[in-house]
């Protein structure tokens, strides 16, 4: 007879500062989105009261773990059971690193995806989450990295807002021509990854690309930004991820993609 698996989760890590609060309030809220459970794991350093309480406050069970923070935290959320990893994006440390130590290191560690949460967010307060943001670059490696993802929260409800950035040297000079066929881009990715969303709203920006998606974001009222991207922060590469952490206020989950399937 074979062992039960264990039941599919979200791990959250944390810490004993104060903005555990909200992270685990959005883990908690994409968590009901995705249908699993949501439990947070706590590498112990020092006291453990303001953790368990937080923990306790959110609702959500907590594993105490001893080691190196990063190295426990990569093999804690590598897990079988682990479907998204989560962590508060913190404090930038350095122009090249746009979120604290921890999450830089976690996400450039670990291949679940990982869902960063800044410590100024709204999502989740007092309602669920509604809608999703889906940059799109039109590389199918990436797309079919987020497209599992995209599809669960469709299932549960999820608005999908499907965002094209043109740079400013490729806006055509007719732009209804172009917005009907990124409109029609958009919905072959989700009828090719059979996203059940009838009517998603395509929205077209021109511009550099991590502006423009935090602006859509904000004018979307997004609640949750899904990006497929590639592991590599170092400079010049993730405008998009960096532009996330350095300028809006919306949780993003970031999905690992393939080494093969990555743009060159």
């Amino acid at each position: 007879m074979n062992a039960p698996q264990p039941a599919e989760r979200v791990m959250v890590a944390i810490d004993d500062d104060p903005s555990n609060a909200t992270t685990l309030r959005v883990a908690v809220a994409l968590g009901e989105a995705l249908g699993h459970a949501v439990t947070a794991i706590h590498v112990v350093e020092d006291a453990t009261e303001r953790v368990r309480m937080a923990a306790e406050r959110a609702g959500v069970s907590l594993q105490l773990r001893r080691g190196p923070v990063v190295a426990t935290l990569t093999e804690a959320v590598a897990g079988p059971e682990v479907v998204v990893a989560g962590v508060g994006s913190g404090q930038a440390t350095s122009p090249d690193a746009p979120a604290g130590h921890v999450a830089v290191a976690l996400i450039e560690a670990t291949t679940t995806p990982t869902l960063l949460v800044p410590a100024d967010t709204t999502a989740g307060i007092g309602a669920p989450l509604r809608t999703v943001l889906l940059p799109l670059d039109g590389v199918a490696g990436t797309e079919a990295a987020v497209a599992p993802t995209v599809l669960l929260l469709a299932d549960s409800g999820m608005e999908v807002v499907v965002v094209h950035v043109l740079g400013l040297d490729e806006v055509p000079a007719f732009l209804d021509q172009a917005h009907h066929a990124l409109d029609a881009g958009g919905h072959e990715f989700l009828a090719r990854h059979h996203v059940p969303a009838g009517a998603p709203r395509i929205v077209l920006r021109s511009g550099t690309p991590g502006h423009s998606v935090v602006e859509a974001a904000a004018t979307e009222s997004a609640d949750l930004i899904v990006l497929g991207w590639s592991q590599d922060l170092s400079p010049g590469r993730a405008e998009v991820v960096r532009a996330m952490l350095d300028d809006s206020d919306v949780p993003v989950l970031l999905v690992p993609v393939e080494p093969a399937a990555r743009p060159a």
